[in-house]
């Protein structure tokens, strides 16, 4: 079995793919963080994105919010889990409600 990506490596490859979605540059998106100078966003962002740099809570927030995503999305262990992260985070509440308890029905029933 191979071993796991980091965490980091994950978050960064994330990271660069919805950045890229997003048709932003790594100076631009690194504007969002206050960094207006392209000589430090875009090294900034590209360290992210290598997963040399983890960025601190508030900066995730912030790339988050920039990118449109939740900040779990990019925290998520597998791609599956992030995929449903995603999927969840864009419906209403009322049906995020539901689909949290279809998995916990799930979740039981696979106990037993």
């Amino acid at each position: 079995m191979p071993a796991p990506i980091a965490p980091v490596r994950t978050l960064g490859r994330r990271l660069r793919e919805a950045r890229q979605a997003k048709g932003m540059t790594q100076a631009e998106l690194g504007a969002v963080l206050g960094l207006e100078d392209e000589n430090s966003a875009a090294p900034r962002i590209s360290r992210y994105e290598r997963g040399d740099r983890m960025p601190d809570e508030e900066t995730m927030e912030a790339l988050a919010e920039a990118l449109d995503l939740p900040v779990a999305y990019f925290h998520a262990t597998s791609d599956v889990l992030a995929d449903a992260i995603l999927l969840i985070a864009r419906l209403p509440m009322s049906k995020q409600r539901e689909v949290l308890s279809k998995l916990r029905e799930w979740a039981a029933s696979s106990k037993k």
